[in-house]
């Protein structure tokens, strides 16, 4: 995420792996964001109302069906994480 960018609150509605996993509904899809660099200034993530930084490399957050987030990067430095998608 370069510096600048908002990605505003939503929740995801995860339309296109439901249909390749024929899926009937998002319950049990999970969604992960893996931090692949320690927190720097102006970096932000929101997830269900709860805001995160000061995270560290390697760190991790996950949430489910249709948990409401939010991502900023309000620094001077690119914002790098690995976002992963799966279900039970």
């Amino acid at each position: 995420m370069e510096p600048g960018v908002i990605l505003p609150k939503h929740s995801d509605l995860y339309t296109r792996y439901k249909q390749v996993h024929n899926l009937p509904d998002s319950k049990n899809i999970w969604r992960a964001v893996v931090f692949l660099e320690s927190w720097q200034s102006g970096h932000y993530l929101e997830i269900d109302g709860n805001g995160i930084t000061g995270w560290a490399a390697g760190d991790y957050v996950a949430w489910n069906d249709d948990v409401e987030h939010l991502a900023a990067n309000m620094g001077e430095t690119d914002r790098y994480t690995l976002q992963l998608t799966g279900h039970k």
